[in-house]
C-alpha cells in the first residue's frame, strides 16, 4: 500500500511541475511601443480599427477610445471616431479615457 501511495505523489508532483514550468515559460505576446501589434493579435486584421458605419454614441465612443488605447488615432480610424464623437457632445480631456 505504500508503494501507491509513492507512486501517487510521485505522478502529483510532476503533475504541479508541469503545470508550474507551462505557466512560467508560456509565451506572452508583449506590447510593441505604438501597441499596434498588441492589437493585432488580440483582433482578426482589419477589424475592428476600421471606422464605423454609424457614429458613435457617447457610451460606444467611450469603449471604443478604451479599447483602442494602444493605438494612435492617425492609423486607428476606430480610435479617430470615437475621439471626434466625444468631442462632439462635450467632452475635452480625453487624454484619461
Amino acid at each position: 500500500m505504500e508503494l501507491f501511495v509513492l507512486v501517487g505523489l510521485l505522478i502529483l508532483v510532476s503533475g504541479l511541475l508541469a503545470v508550474i514550468v507551462g505557466t512560467v515559460w508560456w509565451p506572452l505576446p508583449s506590447p510593441a511601443a505604438d501597441g499596434d501589434d498588441l492589437v493585432r493579435e488580440v483582433w482578426p486584421s482589419g477589424w475592428p480599427h476600421e471606422a464605423p458605419e454609424q457614429p458613435f454614441s457617447v457610451i460606444e465612443a467611450r469603449q471604443a477610445l478604451r479599447r483602442h488605447r494602444p493605438c494612435h488615432p492617425d492609423r486607428c480610424a476606430r480610435k479617430a471616431a470615437a475621439s471626434r464623437a466625444l468631442r462632439a457632445a462635450g467632452y475635452t480631456d480625453l487624454d484619461r479615457e
